[in-house]
C-alpha cells in the first residue's frame, strides 16, 4: 500500500459486504477507514454531491453492482483515472466502467470476461510493478517523439529552403531515406533507456503543447546547423 500511496494512487475499498467486516479488512491491510459511505448513503446522494464525496471517502460498503458502477463512474467525472480490481459476478459493471479493470486467476468467468488485465498472482505489488512499468513506457515514448518530431521538422524546414537557393539538390530522395533509417537505429535503445524518479512519482498525461514547443524550438535549432553546412559544401573540394 505505501509503495502505491508515492506513487500518487489512492485505494478505495468498495464491498457489498457490512461494515464491521470491511472496516477490519481495510485496518488489516492500512487502508483508512474514517471516512466510509454506506450503500444506504450513497441511494440518498444525487450524482452530483457523490463526485464530491467519492473523492473524500476511503471505504464504500454495503453497494449493490449498480452503486459501485456509479462510484467509478463519479471518480471518472472528477478526472481521476481509475482502476477497479474485482473478482466476482457483481463487479462486472464497475470493471467495464472503469478505465482499467483487473482481477485474479481464480476470479469468476464473468470478472474474468469483463478484465482488462489478469493477475497470476495475489498481490497488488503486481499492480504497483504493472504502474512502474506502464510510466517508464511512457517517459521512453515520449523522449523518441520528442526527438523523432524536432529531428523531422529540422530537417524538412532546411531541405525546402536550401532546395530554393542552393544549385544543386543537397540529399537525393533514398540518402534522405537512408539518413531517417540510421537515425532510427540508436532510437530503438530508447525503449530500455533509464527514467528520472520525477517522472515516476505521479501520473503524467500527454501535453501537446510540451511537444509543439519542443518540435519548434529544437527542429529550427537543428536546421540552422543544416544551413551551416550546406553553406560549407561549395568550398568543399571535389
Amino acid at each position: 500500500m505505501p509503495g502505491l500511496s508515492r506513487r500518487g494512487v489512492d485505494i478505495k475499498l468498495i464491498t457489498g459486504d457490512s461494515r464491521r467486516v470491511a472496516e477490519h479488512v481495510a485496518r488489516e491491510v492500512g487502508l483508512g477507514t474514517t471516512r466510509v459511505l454506506t450503500g444506504a448513503q450513497l441511494h440518498q446522494l444525487s450524482d452530483e454531491a457523490l463526485w464530491h464525496q467519492a473523492e473524500r471517502a476511503e471505504l464504500f460498503v454495503e453497494v449493490d453492482p449498480t452503486q459501485k458502477e456509479r462510484i467509478i463512474l463519479a471518480l471518472k467525472k472528477q478526472g481521476h483515472v481509475v482502476g477497479f480490481l474485482g473478482d466476482g459476478v457483481n463487479d462486472a459493471p464497475a470493471m467495464h466502467a472503469a478505465d482499467a479493470s483487473l482481477c485474479v486467476q481464480q476470479a469468476a468467468d464473468v470478472a474474468r470476461e469483463a478484465a482488462d488485465f489478469v493477475l497470476l498472482e495475489r498481490h497488488l505489488d503486481v499492480v504497483r510493478r504493472g504502474i512502474d512499468e506502464g510510466r517508464r513506457t511512457f517517459a521512453n515514448t515520449l523522449k523518441y517523439i520528442l526527438t523523432t518530431t524536432s529531428a523531422n521538422l529540422g530537417n524538412m524546414v532546411s531541405m525546402a529552403a536550401a532546395s530554393l537557393f542552393l544549385p544543386f539538390l543537397p540529399l537525393l530522395a533514398g540518402q534522405i531515406l537512408l539518413n531517417n533509417f540510421l537515425s532510427d537505429i540508436p532510437a530503438v535503445g530508447l525503449a530500455g533507456d533509464s527514467v528520472d524518479p520525477e517522472l515516476m512519482d505521479r501520473p503524467r498525461r500527454w501535453n501537446m503543447r510540451l511537444i509543439a514547443r519542443f518540435m519548434v524550438a529544437f527542429g529550427l535549432l537543428s536546421a540552422v546547423f543544416d544551413f551551416l553546412t550546406f553553406g560549407a559544401l561549395p568550398s568543399l573540394p571535389t
